[in-house]
Order: C-alpha cells, then sequence, then structure tokens
C-alpha cells in the first residue's frame, strides 16, 4: 500500500463511490459493511455517490440495504438524480430517454411518454435502450429532423435547440460475468455520448462525477445531513472511488479534495501512474477505512 501527499487523519467527511468501491455487483467488496457501520460510530458524515445510471435511486438503495449497508435516501447521491434537477433547474420537459424503466422513474414529473416534441435527449447506460433506431432518433431530435409521420409531432421550438444530457462520459466499467462473457471490463456510456456529439455537431452537458457541480451538490448534501455544525470546507473531504478520472479527476481536483483510489473495481496496475495521481492508494475500502479511523 501506498500514500501519497495529505493524511487521511485531516479528513472530516466522505465521498463513497459505490460498483467498484463498496460493492462489486450485488456482492460487497472485502469488509466493506462493517466499514461503513465503523464509519457510523464513530460519526464521520459520509454520502454514497454513484454515476450508475441503469437503476433509479429508489431501486439502488433498495439494492444497498440487502447487501446489508443500511443506507438512508439522504445518503445517497446519483448521477440520475443529477440529470433531473439539471433539467428541473433549466425548464426541460419533455425529455427523449435512452434508460431502463428503473431509471426512467427519476424523471416521473416529465411529460417524454405523452409527446414527442422533445426538448432533450438523457442517455443512460442500458443496452436494449441504445440501439441503431433509438439512437437515429435521439440523432434526430438533436437535428431537429423529423421522427414520425405525424407532422404534430415534429414540432420543434424555434427559441432554441434541444440538447444533449449525459450522467458522464465513462469509457468502461468493471461487470460481473454473465451468460456470454466473464468478469471484465465492459463498454460505458461514454462512447455513445461521443458519438451523438460528433453526429449532432453539439457538446453534451455532463452532470455526474466527476464534475464540479456534481460534487457541490454532494457537499451541499453533506452539509445538510450534518445540521451544518461541523462547517467543513471541500479541503476537509475525501473521495474515495475505483476510477481515476471518472471518480477522482476534474471536479475533485478543482475543489481540492483529497482523491483516494482502491484496488478494485475497474482498477488496474499502475492506474495511479497518470499527470493527476490520487493523494492516497489502497488496496480495499474497508482498508482505508480502517487506517481512516486509526489515525483520528
Amino acid at each position: 500500500m501506498s500514500k501519497r501527499g495529505r493524511p487521511a487523519i485531516k479528513l472530516k467527511a466522505l465521498l463513497i463511490d459505490l460498483n467498484g468501491t463498496l460493492h462489486l455487483g450485488s456482492e460487497p467488496t472485502k469488509n466493506a459493511v462493517n466499514a461503513i457501520e465503523k464509519l457510523r460510530k464513530a460519526k464521520i458524515p459520509f454520502i454514497f455517490c454513484s454515476n450508475s445510471t441503469k437503476e433509479s435511486s429508489k431501486h439502488l438503495l433498495s439494492g444497498l440495504n440487502d447487501m446489508g449497508f443500511k443506507a438512508k435516501q439522504e445518503e445517497l447521491m446519483t448521477s440520475l438524480s443529477a440529470c433531473r434537477q439539471f433539467v428541473q433547474e433549466r425548464g426541460y420537459q419533455r425529455p427523449y430517454l435512452l434508460m431502463s424503466d428503473s431509471a426512467k422513474q427519476e424523471f416521473t414529473s416529465s411529460s417524454s411518454s405523452a409527446e414527442k416534441s422533445y426538448d432533450s435527449v438523457i442517455l443512460g447506460l442500458h443496452p436494449p435502450s441504445l440501439s441503431y433506431d433509438n439512437l437515429n432518433i435521439a440523432f434526430r431530435i438533436l437535428k431537429q429532423e423529423p421522427i414520425s409521420v405525424n407532422l404534430v409531432e415534429n414540432s420543434f421550438s424555434k427559441s432554441s435547440k434541444p440538447i444533449l444530457i449525459a450522467p458522464h462520459k465513462s469509457s468502461y466499467q468493471q461487470s460481473p460475468s454473465t451468460d456470454h462473457l466473464p468478469e471484465g471490463l465492459s463498454l460505458g456510456i461514454g462512447p455513445f455520448v461521443t458519438l451523438l456529439e460528433e453526429a449532432g455537431g453539439i457538446q453534451a452537458e455532463i452532470v455526474g462525477k466527476p464534475t464540479e457541480r456534481f460534487f457541490e451538490l454532494a457537499i451541499e448534501r453533506l452539509k445538510r445531513n450534518a445540521g451544518m455544525e461541523q462547517g467543513f470546507n471541500s479541503n476537509d473531504i475525501g473521495i474515495i472511488g475505483d476510477d481515476i478520472s471518472n471518480d477522482l479527476g476534474d471536479g475533485a481536483k478543482e475543489l481540492g479534495l483529497t482523491r483516494i483510489l482502491v484496488k478494485t473495481g475497474k482498477y488496474r496496475p499502475e492506474s495511479e501512474k497518470t499527470n493527476h495521481p490520487p493523494d492516497l492508494l489502497y488496496e480495499t475500502f474497508a482498508e482505508f477505512v480502517e487506517d481512516f479511523l486509526h489515525k483520528l
């Protein structure tokens, strides 16, 4: 185990990645459940931060509890919930949703199923939704091309073009074994976002990890959960994950968060050898927690 930069003892709160860090699929990483319980007993504030776009926050929370993490709704921040908040703040009401039925539950107040004069396109990682036909409809919406023989359904606002919204641009993810493939890295949502950016001649609005906006929202929730009593700043907070770019990149660096990389999930040997290496490197999430609490 190597340790770089600021010691963990200075941290007052944590942002914790889920899949690949806290669990792999439906299985917790080694001693992770016990590690979360230790953080609770030590009264260390934390937020679970997920870039998963496969399911709604409700289903994600249920999965965490099935694994024994005893998670609460106010402890969970997801890229899909960040997408929903972005859509609401910007006034988009008719998104074309390329995601699972579970993930679509995050956008129940939108009228995407009621009409086809879409004002935005939002991508989630759901292979059946990312077919050529569906991606082509998304492309046509972005280019304001007809998508139906019914002319009424092809109406677009003349004042603004539809935009492309994505939770993140992760190129790949760690996947469990399936009937067709063994455990290993699998294609992420990033290449599909890039495809629509290239074809549509636009730039997607990225709102999940590792954007500064996402981490700011997570920190706001941390403070709210802690009742503002602890008054910590961003440099008092650690972000821990298995992806040096999509967990610990951009916004985490800009805000001055302590960046902690674990050797589970999508981590591969020498992943830490980048222009912006992590501040701390641990074998597992539980090992970090043990060291962190020992130094308090």
